[in-house]
C-alpha cells in the first residue's frame, strides 16, 4: 500500500480562493472610506469574515444558518481578552471550519477530518497573513490609502483561502481508489456511475482481503484485485478521451459536407474543377470512415468496461461463497481464490474481442 495525497474539486477550491480574494477586497475598499471618518476597522477580524462569507457556497438548505454562524461564531474569540493573535486566529479557524463543513458547495458535508483540518490551517495561516501584511505596508505601501487597506484585507483573505485548502484533499492508503476517486470526480454520465461501481466493489473486496492474515495468498489476492480495478480505470479513461475526440467532430457536418461536395462535382463542367471536386470529397469521405471506425472503438471500450465491472462483481460474489475462517485457517485457499479471480479476468478477454464487430475496410461511399 502507498501513501497517497489526493486534490479534490481543484476547480472549486480555486474558486473560492477568487471569490474570498473579492470579498475581503470589498471589506477593504469599506475600510478605507471608514478610515475617512476616523473609524478604524480590524482586518483580522472582518478581512476573513468577509472572505468567508464570499467564498463559502452553502449546501441546500443550510445557506441562512451558514452564514448567520459566519457573522456571529468568529466574534466570540474577541471578546475572550486572548493575547493577539490568538483571537484572530481562532476566528479563522471557525469560519474554516463552517466553510469545509456546509459550505463547500458540494451536496455531500466535510468530513470531520477535513473539517478540522481547516480550522487547524487556517488558524496558522491567519496569523502569518497579519504578520506579512504588517511587513508589506510597512516596506512598500506605509500610510493609510486607500490601496495600502485593500492590499492588507486582501492578504488577509488569501492566507484564509489557504487554509480552507484541506477541505479539498483526501489521503488514501491505496493508489487504486485514490486514481478511482480521481476518475469519479472527471467523468460523467454512464462511465462515471461504472467507475463508481467498480471502486466500490474494488473497496468491499479488499476490506476482505485486509481481514486475512499476512500470506502470500493475501499478497495474491490484493495484486489481482488491483489489476481487475486499474483495468477498468483504464478503459474509462481511454473512453472518456475518445469521447472528447468525437465530440470535436461533428459527424452530421463531415456528411453534409460530402454530399455538397459531389453534388457540386456533378454539377460542374470544367472536368479539372470536377476532379478537384471530387478529390476533396473523398478526402471527407475518408474522415467520415475514420469517425465510424472511432466510435465502433468507443462502443467497444463501453462494452469492456461493462465486462470489467461484471469481474469484479464475480470477485466479490466469490469473496461471498468463502468463509472468512476457512482462509484464516489455510493459506493455501487464498491462493486458490486468487487464482480462480485471474482465470476469471482472463476468460473475459476473448469473449469481448469475438462479439465486437470489427470496423469496415476501406472509404466510405457517401452519395
Amino acid at each position: 500500500m502507498s501513501l497517497t495525497l489526493q486534490v479534490l474539486h481543484r476547480e472549486e477550491f480555486e474558486s473560492r480562493t477568487f471569490r474570498a480574494l473579492a470579498g475581503a477586497g470589498a471589506m477593504g475598499v469599506l475600510a478605507a472610506i471608514a478610515l475617512r471618518v476616523h473609524v478604524h476597522v480590524e482586518p483580522g477580524f472582518f478581512a476573513v469574515v468577509a472572505a468567508a462569507l464570499a467564498g463559502a457556497r452553502p449546501s441546500a438548505g443550510y445557506a441562512l444558518a451558514l452564514r448567520s454562524a459566519l457573522l456571529v461564531l468568529p466574534i466570540v474569540p474577541l471578546l475572550l481578552e486572548l493575547p493577539e493573535p490568538l483571537p484572530q486566529g481562532l476566528a479563522a479557524a471557525i469560519t474554516a471550519a463552517l466553510v469545509a463543513w456546509l459550505g463547500n458547495g458540494r451536496e455531500g458535508a466535510g468530513t470531520p477530518l477535513q473539517v478540522g483540518a481547516s480550522a487547524l490551517a487556517a488558524m496558522v495561516t491567519a496569523p502569518l497573513g497579519l504578520y506579512v501584511r504588517q511587513v508589506m505596508e510597512t516596506r512598500f505601501l506605509p500610510g493609510t490609502g486607500v490601496l495600502s487597506t485593500l492590499l492588507g484585507f486582501g492578504v488577509m483573505g488569501l492566507f484564509w483561502s489557504v487554509g480552507t485548502l484541506p477541505a479539498n484533499l483526501a489521503l488514501h492508503l491505496d493508489a487504486v481508489t485514490a486514481r478511482g476517486s480521481t476518475l469519479v470526480g472527471a467523468l460523467e454520465g454512464e462511465v462515471r456511475e461504472l467507475v463508481e461501481r467498480a471502486l466500490g466493489l474494488y473497496r468491499q473486496c479488499m476490506d476482505v482481503v485486509k481481514k486475512l492474515p499476512a500470506s502470500a495468498g493475501r499478497g495474491e489476492l490484493q495484486k489481482v484485485l488491483s489489476t481487475l480495478a486499474q483495468e477498468a480505470f483504464s478503459l474509462a479513461e481511454s473512453h472518456a478521451a475518445l469521447e472528447s475526440q468525437l465530440d470535436a467532430i461533428s459527424q452530421g457536418d463531415v456528411d453534409a459536407q460530402v454530399r455538397e461536395l459531389r453534388e457540386r462535382a456533378a454539377q460542374t463542367q470544367d472536368g479539372l474543377a470536377r476532379r478537384q471536386l471530387e478529390l476533396a470529397a473523398s478526402s471527407l469521405g475518408e474522415e467520415l470512415n475514420r469517425l465510424d471506425t472511432l466510435t465502433r472503438r468507443r462502443e467497444r471500450m463501453l462494452a469492456q468496461l461493462h465486462a470489467q465491472v461484471a469481474q469484479l462483481e464475480r470477485a466479490r460474489v466469490s469473496f461471498i461463497g468463502v468463509q472468512g475462517s476457512e482462509l484464516s485457517a489455510k493459506g493455501e485457499q487464498a491462493v486458490q481464490l486468487a487464482r480462480k479471480l485471474s482465470a476469471l479476468g482472463q476468460e473475459a478477454a476473448p469473449e469481448e474481442s469475438a462479439s465486437v464487430p470489427q470496423p469496415p475496410q476501406g472509404t466510405r461511399n457517401v452519395s
